[in-house]
């Protein structure tokens, strides 16, 4: 190997390294503010005006992240899975054991 390869493949992994940490950056926060919009919808009417604040920044966000990240597929994907988790898991209600 000549030395002037060993600086490509080092930034080749670098690269590699850099997309997987953006990946997993992005599905963390996907499930955060997913888990965050679920959490202000159930609060109830009182707080009607930041229930809509808070829909609109969660679709502003999505559309400014599919504008933004074109060149990165999969980071979208990953915010939209972790997104769709958090509000599969904590957007439906729970079923209560009934006693007796």
């Amino acid at each position: 190997m000549s030395e002037s390869e060993f600086p490509r493949i080092l930034f080749d992994i670098l690269f590699l390294l850099g997309w997987l940490i953006r990946i997993l950056g992005l599905l963390v926060f996907g499930v955060g503010f997913g888990w965050f919009v679920v959490e202000v919808f159930r609060k109830g009417q009182q707080n009607w005006q930041l229930q809509i604040a808070t829909f609109l920044g969660f679709v502003g966000l999505t559309i400014a992240m599919s504008y933004f990240l074109g060149d990165a597929p999969a980071s979208l994907g990953a915010f939209g899975i972790g997104a769709g988790a958090a509000l599969l898991f904590w957007g439906i209600p729970k079923k209560s054991a009934k006693k007796g």
